[in-house]
């Protein structure tokens, strides 16, 4: 039987963009008879392998360097140049791909420990919010917003060690940008709890990252991620970040700012909380949309 090809791109700005290449790359070891499996880390963008790129692949390629609109945020896995569904990649859609080409796929061979789980929304005094700008001893902070209260994850699930190394890895790239003035975060706290942050980097940077701009533009800068915790939702954090984030980034003599949003009713990013703050619709791609901001 010929082997199959799975290739994950990944963006080293999200403690789950590593922690999907260990999974994946534990279950696609389980299968090397069948699957001959690659991964890129995008930022690095080197495209290298001995097999032919499918079409979907060389888009999201063409879109890193910056010559196609094809969204690649932080994660995608490809079997056979097919996209897989969801960010971590789903196992019913991994299942349901390799059934295609005769290979049985055991669940218990990638593990999830995710699942849609509703946070209550309990009362905050207001007056104990506060923001600070990243800073080095500051960056893990916002990379546990995204990991101990994510969404989609028990915090009895959470268990550090598991976590440390993924949420290593994306502050050393934090870190790094920092150094070179080439990032723009700020982090929001309730007394000294970490529940949002907000991250931002120049246009030539966000390509490289696999999200798609609204030009060819260098004088601008792209949100790539705003998270807030699902139980402090409505205490205007996201407003506030994004506040905080668009003074600074004026104060840099960028000429405007970018995200990549989603439709009104989904639950990250909205085009709703842009188009409140003056953003305006610069391009659409595959049912998003970029925002812009003239500075």
């Amino acid at each position: 039987m010929k082997k199959i090809i799975a290739r994950y791109f990944y963006v080293p700005i999200c403690p789950e963009s590593f922690a999907s290449l260990d999974r994946l790359s534990s279950l696609f070891r389980k299968y090397k008879e069948h699957i001959h499996f690659e991964s890129f880390n995008v930022f690095e963008c080197k495209f290298e392998s001995v097999y032919s790129w499918f079409p979907n692949e060389d888009e999201i390629i063409e879109s890193i360097r910056g010559k196609e609109s094809s969204p690649l945020l932080f994660g995608k896995l490809f079997i056979q140049g097919n996209e897989i569904k969801g960010f971590p990649p789903s196992k019913k859609s991994i299942s349901d791909e390799l059934e295609e080409y005769g290979i049985s796929f055991k669940e218990e061979d990638y593990k999830l420990d995710y699942k849609s789980t509703m946070k209550k929304k309990l009362k905050y005094d207001i007056n104990k919010f506060h923001i600070k700008q990243y800073h080095e001893k500051l960056l893990r902070d916002s990379c546990i917003i995204c990991t101990k209260y994510n969404p989609y994850l028990d915090e009895e699930a959470y268990i550090p060690e598991n976590w440390n190394k993924y949420e290593e890895l994306k502050t050393t790239f934090l870190k790094e940008n920092l150094k070179k003035d080439s990032l723009v975060g700020y982090i929001e706290y309730y007394n000294d709890e970490p529940v949002g942050f907000i991250e931002a980097f120049p246009l030539d940077i966000s390509r490289m990252l696999g999200f798609p701009t609204s030009s060819k533009s260098t004088d601008g800068i792209m949100i790539t991620c705003l998270s807030v915790r699902q139980e402090m939702s409505g205490y205007g954090i996201a407003s506030r970040l994004i506040e905080h984030l668009e003074k600074e980034v004026e104060k840099r003599k960028y000429k405007s700012i970018e995200v990549l949003s989603f439709p009104h009713e989904h639950n990250w990013q909205p085009e709703s909380l842009y188009g409140k703050r003056g953003y305006k619709r610069a391009k659409g791609i595959k049912g998003l949309c970029i925002m812009k901001k003239e500075l």
